[in-house]
């Protein structure tokens, strides 16, 4: 379980560490909770929280961010193959937008932290509209598309509305930052 290296301190990078039982939601067994705090870089001060139940086998992690920052839009203008690998950290409560693409993601309850590439961004997509096919059982041009765009390119936007303020695209060249824009956005994030 947590561990402690002395003086409050749990690890090199945790600063507390708890850990207690809950009943699981699915089984009714115990279930045991770690709740971590870290310092994440390009993050801050994060929560790291997992649950495991030794009972059914359920298991759940999450990445809570702690600090709260202002709001901000970031905008990525992808042109190439090499912007698709572009470091995407995405917040739990960060929207994604792709106009060019008609992607508009707003984040569910279960959202989680995300850290990826663009190219990982469109594989999510990606598979997203292949469940959707299965359950509408017939094919959209939409998953080709997105195949085309990963493996010969293409050029879009990716912006991403983050009302904490934590999410980041890290181009992977100092040519490609002059493809990336990061405005602080005054008000609240309309989820209509």
């Amino acid at each position: 379980m947590c561990s402690s290296l002395g003086d409050g301190e749990v690890s090199l990078y945790a600063s507390e560490c708890n850990n207690f039982s809950i009943r699981c939601a699915f089984c009714g067994s115990e279930a045991v909770v770690q709740e971590t705090v870290y310092e994440l870089p390009k993050i801050g001060k994060a929560l790291l929280v997992s649950v495991h139940c030794a009972g059914c086998g359920y298991r759940r992690r999450e990445v809570v961010p702690i600090e709260v920052r202002k709001r901000k839009r970031t905008y990525y203008l992808v042109e190439s193959g090499e912007d698709l690998n572009a470091k995407v950290i995405r917040g739990n409560a960060a929207s994604i937008e792709i106009p060019e693409l008609g992607i508009s993601v707003t984040p569910g309850a279960a959202a989680t932290l995300t850290v990826t590439n663009i190219e990982g961004l469109l594989r999510m997509f990606q598979d997203a509209a292949k469940s959707i096919e299965v359950l509408e059982k017939k094919e959209t041009p939409f998953v080709n598309q997105l195949e085309d765009i990963i493996k010969n390119g293409g050029r879009f936007t990716l912006i991403i509305d983050d009302p904490l303020g934590i999410s980041s695209i890290e181009p992977p060249s100092d040519r490609c930052k002059l493809k990336l824009l990061i405005e602080e956005v005054e008000g609240e994030l309309s989820l209509s």
